[in-house]
């Protein structure tokens, strides 16, 4: 008596855990459930194999650029309150402007520039400061020369953009793929924009900051990543489990529909068509444009990216490409045999 007690209390307690809880990754599990319903029509076993690998965002040596050290002798300069200068360059002189990120000297490099270019105006006809202008203007012509590795360190050699790559997050759920990242691609495409502005007073930082913001907050790449990574490695599965079928038992092994023909077209048309399908257009769309922002915004930057992640981060082949491509190609390929042979899809027909 006490073990059918326990047994039906365990039941009510497995009922209440499925019942009430969604899944923690409804993508996923959208997924495997797919590969389940086919394993259970072929009577194919669900092989265990190892997911598709994904290349890890650079490190930061690998991704940021060395900035030659500007040359000191600023100090003449602190008496120019009028120019603005002298509260900047105690700013970078203090103990916090010594350890500034890459955004955080990037704007005061921004600012430095704007402000430096509005003090050689006020000193343009000061005779007496003839000497202080020419000084003045070589620190601001090499600070320029050093503006495009700073902008680089700051926007895709950045922890924040490492960080929204980060693969440590779930796929897109299905309902948000669609829409997926709409404000990420704006903001890309706004930095790429105002790049050319860095250092120019045309820039408002507010500008610069906006864009750059929604980036920090956003997992985007990430989940993009994760979700081409389930979609090969299910989609791998279940044309795997097609081919095997195949060359073992024809599903339609005299050209005519069997019961279990009849219950692939459905989960076919009902399953795949409807839920994985769409899915994975929006994945594969929502990859495609972020690729296209960063090169957009690599190609934007007026420096040589590090080689390591032009490779990788920069070159669609070091990407999740290659295996989301050959898993859609192979799963349509394995659906193709079947349903020709069922006469269920013309021959010929894509």
């Amino acid at each position: 008596m006490m073990h059918t007690v326990s047994a039906r209390a365990l039941w009510l307690l497995a009922i209440l855990v499925t019942s009430g809880c969604a899944p923690a990754d409804p993508a996923t599990a959208m997924l495997a459930e797919y590969e389940q319903r086919m394993a259970r029509v072929l009577n194919v076993a669900v092989a265990e194999r190892p997911q598709p690998e994904l290349t890890p965002w650079p490190r930061t040596r690998d991704r940021t650029l060395a900035v030659p050290p500007q040359r000191t002798g600023l100090g003449g300069f602190l008496s120019l309150h009028r120019c603005d200068l002298g509260s900047l360059i105690g700013e970078r002189s203090s103990q916090l402007g010594r350890v500034m990120s890459a955004p955080a000297r990037l704007h005061y490099e921004h600012r430095f520039l704007v402000a430096a270019e509005r003090c050689l105006t006020k000193l343009a006809g000061d005779g007496d400061r003839a000497a202080l202008r020419e000084e003045l203007e070589a620190i601001v012509e090499e600070k320029r020369r050093g503006l495009p590795a700073w902008a680089w360190n700051a926007t895709l050699g950045s922890a924040a953009l490492a960080a929204a790559h980060s693969l440590d997050v779930m796929p897109l759920t299905p309902e948000a793929a669609e829409e997926a990242g709409r404000s990420e691609l704006a903001a890309m495409h706004g930095l790429a924009a105002r790049l050319p502005e860095l250092g120019r007073p045309t820039l408002e930082l507010s500008d610069w900051d906006e864009p750059f913001e929604t980036l920090a907050r956003s997992s985007l790449p990430g989940r993009l990543r994760r979700s081409a990574q389930a979609l090969s490695h299910h989609l791998n599965g279940v044309a795997e489990m097609l081919e095997a079928r195949e060359a073992s038992r024809p599903v339609c092994p005299q050209g005519n529909i069997t019961r279990d023909a009849d219950i692939l077209w459905n989960i076919f048309r009902g399953y795949y068509v409807e839920q994985v399908q769409p899915y994975l257009v929006a994945v594969d769309r929502a990859l495609r444009e972020w690729q296209t922002a960063l090169e957009a915004l690599g190609a934007a930057q007026q420096v040589e990216p590090p080689a390591l992640f032009g490779q990788t981060v920069l070159s669609p082949e070091g990407g999740i490409w290659p295996d989301l491509d050959q898993a859609r190609e192979r799963h349509v390929a394995a659906w193709r045999v079947v349903l020709v042979s069922c006469g269920l899809l013309p021959n010929g027909a894509t």
